[in-house]
C-alpha cells in the first residue's frame, strides 16, 4: 500500500500555533505529531510515502528527510494551490496498480489499515469538535469524516484531482449514499485541527489510549516520562501523567501535571503550576504562573477553555529561549567610550579603594584570565584576556550589587571594557576552570552568551548558595538580553549603591 499524506494549513481557529509550520508538526508528547503518523504507517508495512505539502515545506523535509531512518522512501510534492492539494496525485506512480491510503495529517486514526479484497473506498469517521465549540467534553463532538480513506487501485480522474477539500468531502458523502463506499467509525484519533483537539489528543497519548503510539522518554515511574539531560529541583513535583522534554529545567516549587507536556529546551521558573497544558519547545515560563488548559508557544498563550489567545510582550512571563546575541562594532565602540568616561569620573573612588583594601583589608590588585565568550566548547582553544580585580576571590563567589562589588569588580574591570574585551552588562566573567566546572547545559548557555561587569544575578536578590538560582539568573539573562534590558540592569546596579538592599539569608537546617 502507498501512503499519501496531505499537509495543509494554517487553519482558522488555531490562534497562530501553526503560523510557521503545518499543524501536523505541532508537538504531541515527545515528538511532532507527523512523526507519530509516519511511524504508525511504517509499523504497518507502508514504506512508500508521498507527502503533499502546502505549508512550511522546509520544516517537513527537515524533520523527515528521505525516510532512510525508517527504511522508507519519502517523496515530496509542493501544493502550489493550497485549496487544490490533490493535483499532485496525477504524478504519483503506483496509485493505479495498488491500494493507497489518503491521509489529511491534521486528523489521523490510530488503527490498523487492512486491505483484503478492497473493491471500494473505506472512509474513517470519528467524533471531532464542532467549529463553534469551546468545550473539551464529548458532548460538543459530532461524527464526521476525518480525512482518511483507503482507496482501491484506480486511475486518478481529472475531476478528483481538481477537487478542493470540501468538494472531496461531498464526493465521498455521495459515494456513501450510493453504497459505493464503506465507512468505519473509530474513537482512536489524533486531532490537530483545533487547540482543544490537540490537548485532547495529548491527554489520550499520556493515557496510552492511542493505538500504536508511544513516548520514548524514560518512564521513571508510571505515567512520568523524563527525557535526557533534564534538571528537576528537589522541591518540584511531577504529577502523572506528565512528559518532560530533553534539556529542560524545572525550578524550585514547580508543579507539573497532571496531563502536562513540557517540550525540549524549556525553563519553568519557580513556583509555577502547569496542568492539562502543553508547553512548546524552547519556551520560558515565568515565576509563580498558573498554566491550566492552555498551550504555551514561546510568547504566545492560547487558553483552550476560553478559545482565546494573547501574545505576551513581557518576557519575564513568557518568552523564547533560542534568541542569540550578536555584538556590533558600533556597540563595542560606544561601550569602550563609556568605560573610559567612567574610569575618569570614578578615579577618586578607584584611588580610595586601592588605599583602603591595601592598608585595611590587606588585598591588592589581581589579574584573572577570563575567557572570551561567545566561544565554542573546545577547552584547548578558549581565548582568555586579563581581568583586573581587587583580590583573587573577587569573581569566584557571587557578589550582589553594592559597594564591595563596585570597588572590587566594577572599577578595575572597566579597563577590560575600555579595551573591548568585556561588556558593561552580561554573564559573570569566568576562568576556563570555572567554565569547565559548570554543568553541561549551563556551560552551553554560558559559552553562547556575552560576559559583563553587571550581571542579572548581582542585581537580583537570590540565594547565593543555590546553584539552581544562579543558573536560572544566567539563563534568564540570555533570553532577556537587549539594550533596553541592559539599561535596566545598569540602573538597578547603581541604585543599589544609593539604596543598599540586603541579600536573602541562606536557609539553615
Amino acid at each position: 500500500m502507498i501512503g499519501v499524506i496531505v499537509l495543509s494549513g494554517p487553519f482558522e481557529g488555531m490562534h497562530g500555533l501553526d503560523a510557521d509550520r503545518s499543524p501536523s508538526l505541532l508537538p504531541l508528547g515527545d515528538r511532532p505529531a507527523l512523526q507519530h503518523i509516519v511511524e504508525s504507517l511504517v509499523t504497518q508495512g507502508i514504506t512508500s510515502i508521498e507527502l503533499i505539502v502546502g505549508h512550511g515545506p522546509e520544516r517537513v523535509e527537515s524533520l523527515l528527510g528521505t525516510g532512510d531512518r525508517w527504511g522508507c522512501t519519502f517523496r515530496y510534492h509542493l501544493a502550489a494551490q493550497r485549496d487544490h492539494p490533490y493535483r499532485s496525485l496525477r504524478v504519483i506512480s503506483g496509485l493505479e496498480t495498488e491500494p493507497w491510503l489518503l491521509i489529511h495529517a491534521e486528523q489521523y486514526p490510530c488503527v490498523e489499515f487492512s486491505t483484503p479484497a478492497l473493491e471500494k473506498p473505506v472512509l474513517y469517521y470519528g467524533k471531532f469538535e464542532k467549529a463553534a465549540s469551546q468545550q473539551l467534553d464529548t458532548e460538543a463532538l459530532e461524527d464526521t469524516w476525518g480525512g482518511t480513506v483507503v482507496m482501491p487501485p484506480s486511475e486518478i480522474s481529472e475531476e478528483l484531482s481538481n477537487y478542493t477539500v470540501a468538494e472531496l468531502r461531498r464526493h465521498f458523502d455521495l459515494l456513501l449514499a450510493q453504497n459505493a463506499a464503506t465507512s468505519i467509525s473509530t474513537t482512536n484519533w489524533i486531532d490537530l485541527s483545533t487547540p482543544a483537539g490537540l490537548l485532547r489528543s495529548q491527554n489520550r497519548l499520556l493515557d496510552k489510549e492511542l493505538h500504536g503510539l508511544l513516548i520514548s522518554g524514560t518512564e521513571r515511574e508510571p505515567g512520568v516520562w523524563v527525557s535526557r539531560n533534564v534538571i528537576i529541583h528537589p522541591s518540584a513535583t511531577l504529577v502523572p501523567p506528565v512528559c518532560i522534554g530533553a534539556n529542560t529545567r524545572i525550578s524550585r516549587g514547580v508543579r507539573v501535571g497532571p496531563y502536562a507536556v513540557v517540550g525540549a529546551d524549556c525553563i519553568i521558573d519557580s513556583n509555577t503550576m502547569i496542568d492539562h497544558a502543553l508547553v512548546f519547545e524552547g519556551s520560558y515560563v515565568g515565576e509563580s504562573l498558573e498554566v491550566h488548559q492552555s498551550i504555551v508557544a514561546q510568547n504566545l498563550l492560547v487558553n483552550v477553555r476560553l478559545d482565546a489567545s494573547v501574545d505576551i510582550s513581557e518576557n519575564f512571563l513568557l518568552s523564547r529561549l533560542d534568541r542569540s546575541y550578536r555584538t556590533s562594532w558600533t556597540r563595542t565602540i560606544v561601550q569602550s567610550a563609556v568605560a573610559l568616561f567612567l574610569i575618569v569620573l570614578f578615579l577618586p573612588f578607584t584611588l580610595a579603594s586601592i588605599l583602603y583594601y591595601f592598608l585595611v583589608r590587606r588585598a591588592s590588585y589581581a589579574s584573572l584570565q577570563a575567557i572570551h565568550i561567545p566561544a565554542e566548547e573546545k577547552p584547548g582553544d578558549l581565548r582568555t584576556y586579563p581581568l583586573l580585580c581587587i583580590g583573587t576571590d573577587a569573581w569566584s563567589v557571587h557578589r550582589p550589587a553594592g559597594w564591595p562589588a563596585f570597588l572590587r569588580q566594577f572599577l578595575p574591570g572597566l579597563y577590560a571594557v575600555a579595551r573591548g574585551r568585556l561588556h558593561l552588562v552580561g554573564l559573570p566573567p569566568r576562568t576556563a576552570s570555572e567554565v569547565a566546572a559548570l554543568q553541561e547545559h549551563w556551560r552551553t548557555i554560558y559559552l553562547s552568551g556575552k560576559a559583563g561587569l553587571i550581571t542579572e544575578a548581582a542585581t537580583t536578590s537570590i540565594d547565593t548558595g543555590d546553584e539552581m538560582q544562579l543558573y536560572l539568573a544566567d539563563a534568564y539573562y540570555t533570553i532577556q538580553q537587549s539594550p533596553k534590558h541592559d539599561l535596566l540592569l545598569i540602573a538597578r546596579y547603581f541604585l543599589r549603591l544609593i539604596v543598599p538592599r540586603k541579600s536573602p539569608k541562606k536557609k539553615t537546617s
